[in-house]
């Protein structure tokens, strides 16, 4: 263990600043805890006002103590900034802070937590908070925190660990994991993330040898840089993180102007950023326990079918997990032939249909073995899911004797099993759990947990960014705002993104038009972004005159300024696609592919990936979008070519390598049976940087 890993989890001398005295305060809590845990270390209560704390030799001052590994602040905010100073100037590893009046509490709390911060960097101490109810570490017994749940003696030790920015949710997740008999190794609140952010503390937690898997409960991303370092050596290192993350409105949005911001929110954004870089999301809370387990232990061998077949001994219930499984895109099969081969000749009833149904039989302990065996054995089986019945709840032994004499004689390779008691049956999972199997409590927290189960692994390679010569020249000289579609076009033609013949006449409409009619007639102007809700396009023009008509009307009903008239000759084709690039707040450059044209935003048939991409990453995407299926040549429909859209994802997605593209979009773009085409497109640029 790492001297700074030691100081986090397992500190040898800790420092309780502002230890009470008074067993019944919160304050006194984290030193209760610690006592009555039998931590090993020496707990050093700091109390100027006490001789004595809670039967310890209290000090006045963090200086008098000595060496100290880890210090917890258990002041108010000025009084915790002085206490948090003495910690640097007695080179004090990691301090936790447990005081609020920081950066949550406006103009004055910034500018605390910003004082903090910088003594915490000038010293090289890891902060943890401020707004931190603290850190545990239960194989060791170190109960440093003020979290009431922490009172309990039954936290099993095991290998999930908890990073959270709320406070409250590591003793919840503590007593509910608990209950279950999930086993933990650290739980650490991160408070305000002054310094030391969820990411960098999972980097540090990486070289816990007792920590298998992580759960964080997240509010923000508050370094999203860090988050993916951590995320990526975690899954190099075979330690899966799965995240629950609440407050993803999309208020804290920036107020885009394309149809592309619409459709990526905050919601989304983090989602998608989550999922590119390897962590799993859940959005059922029991999950965030069982998932992080079952991604640890239940992982088929790769010669195993990446398809689930579910178990019961009684049919509704069984069929419900089944529906919650499949309704999350998890292939669920039935009972394999080898199977049916081996058990039904001795009278053994396997069920029909995808349901592996054995009903009556499931109460006899030979026959239930015999039937695991042999699923798990089956090459049809790719993770074997249990939804054993009543019996779990008033015969435990019946439920768990079956599953663990199966495992006992099963082979390498064999399919893993995960084990979803229908009624409430804590025993069973208490047993299961100790056995390493996992063993979930709701259907719908076992059909996310597969679901992120049979989710590929997060890309490690990154495409490198290559924008055009020509492109990289427009952009630099491009003002400051949306770019009217002339300006942005020509970019998109650096691109070489192809787009219809067209012409651009004078304002008042008049030039050669040497195109072919029916065309298409816009107004050009910054401050037309939308062209169809301001009245600013015409199509279907049928010939010189009525061009001109469209003209005059268009100008009349428009009060916008404008520069010029686009006209283009209308194009048909297959299919339309939006492809959009935004600049997200939290986690940066997105690409948006979505169904195209004016239903973009109330279809929502959509998908985002962090940017560039690269063209196997823009085919993902592509399989992504539900209204493409008839493009694939479904059900006789005309195929589209969706690998030219593929190629025109990867060109747009290069847009955000340039640092002042904060949106980018093409709504609609063609999809042919040859090719693409550009219909419409908006840029906005931000300031010049000096």
């Amino acid at each position: 263990m790492t001297s700074h890993l030691q100081a986090l989890i397992a500190p040898k001398r800790v420092a309780l600043i502002g230890a009470s005295d008074t067993v019944t305060r919160l304050t006194a809590r984290p030193q209760r805890f610690m006592m009555a845990q039998g931590f090993a270390g020496e707990i050093l209560p700091i109390n100027p006002s006490r001789d004595t704390v809670l039967g310890l030799p209290a000090l006045p001052s963090i200086d008098k103590a000595g060496p100290v590994d880890h210090a917890y602040i258990l002041l108010n905010a000025d009084p915790a900034i002085t206490a948090f100073e003495g910690c640097a100037a007695a080179g004090v590893k990691v301090v936790s802070m447990l005081a609020d009046g920081f950066a949550e509490a406006g103009a004055e709390g910034v500018a605390r937590q910003d004082r903090i911060a910088a003594i915490a960097r000038e010293a090289g101490i890891t902060l943890i908070g401020p707004n931190s109810t603290g850190v545990v570490h239960v194989p060791g017994g170190f109960y440093c925190t003020a979290n009431a749940a922490f009172a309990a003696t039954d936290i099993p030790s095991g290998g999930l660990s908890v990073l959270s920015q709320s406070g409250s949710m590591i003793g919840t997740l503590a007593s509910r994991g608990a209950a279950r008999g999930a086993g933990f190794s650290t739980l650490v609140s991160v408070g305000n993330e002054a310094v030391t952010d969820v990411g960098t503390l999972g980097s540090v937690l990486l070289d816990d040898p007792a920590t298998e898997c992580f759960a964080l409960f997240l509010e923000t991303l508050r370094n999203p840089s860090a988050l993916e370092t951590f995320a990526r050596a975690a899954q190099a290192r075979g330690k899966p993180v799965v995240a629950y993350v609440v407050g993803q409105s999309d208020d804290g949005q920036h107020l885009a102007v394309s149809h592309t911001g619409a459709l990526s929110g905050a919601r989304g954004a983090i989602s998608c950023f989550l999922r590119d870089i390897g962590i799993a999301e859940v959005t059922v809370l029991d999950a965030l326990l069982d998932t992080p387990r079952t991604l640890a232990q239940a992982r088929p061998s790769s010669a195993r079918p990446r398809s689930v077949t579910v178990l019961t001994t009684t049919g509704g219930g069984g069929g419900m997990v089944l529906d919650q499984i499949s309704a999350r895109g998890v292939p669920v099969t039935g009972c394999g032939a080898a199977t049916r081969a081996e058990l039904e000749p001795e009278g053994i009833k396997l069920g029909t249909g995808k349901l592996v149904d054995v009903t009556l039989a499931g109460a006899r302990a030979d026959v239930m073995s015999r039937v695991i065996r042999a699923l798990r054995s089956d090459p049809e089986t790719g993770v074997l899911v249990i939804a054993p019945g009543s019996s779990a709840q008033f015969n435990p032994d019946l439920a768990v004797d079956p599953i663990l004499s199966a495992i006992g004689s099963g082979r390498e390779g064999d399919a893993p099993i995960v084990v979803m008691p229908l009624p409430h049956a804590p025993d069973v999972l208490k047993r299961l759990a100790d056995a390493r199997v996992p063993a979930l409590v709701t259907p719908e927290s076992c059909a996310e947990s597969l679901a992120a189960l049979f989710t590929p692994p997060a890309r490690m390679d990154r495409p490198l960014p290559d924008l055009p010569q020509a492109a990289l020249t427009l952009l630099d000289a491009a003002p400051e705002g949306i770019l009217d579609e002339v300006t942005s076009g020509a970019v998109f033609d650096a691109l070489t993104i192809p787009a219809p013949r067209q012409v651009v006449l004078i304002p008042d409409g008049s030039g050669e038009v040497n195109l072919r009619y029916p065309v298409v007639a816009k107004l050009v102007s910054p401050d037309l972004p939308h062209k169809t809700d301001a009245g600013a396009i015409r199509l279907n023009i049928a010939g010189r005159p009525a061009l001109a008509d469209a003209i005059r009307d268009m100008c009349e009903t428009v009060s916008a300024p404008v520069t010029g008239i686009l006209v283009q000759e209308m194009a048909s084709g297959l299919g339309e696609a939006l492809i959009g690039v935004t600049r997200d707040p939290l986690v940066g450059p997105l690409v948006t592919l979505a169904a195209g044209g004016v239903l973009a935003e109330v279809l929502g048939d959509a998908t985002m990936r962090p940017a560039p991409v690269s063209m196997e990453t823009a085919r993902d995407m592509i399989r992504d979008i539900r209204t493409f299926a008839p493009l694939r040549g479904y059900r006789g429909h005309p195929t589209g070519d969706l690998e030219a859209l593929a190629q025109v994802i990867v060109a747009v997605s290069q847009i955000c390598t340039h640092p002042r593209v904060e949106e980018a979009e093409i709504n609609p773009i063609l999809i042919g049976g040859t090719g693409v085409m550009r219909l419409d497109a908006l840029i906005r640029m931000g300031p010049r940087t000096t």
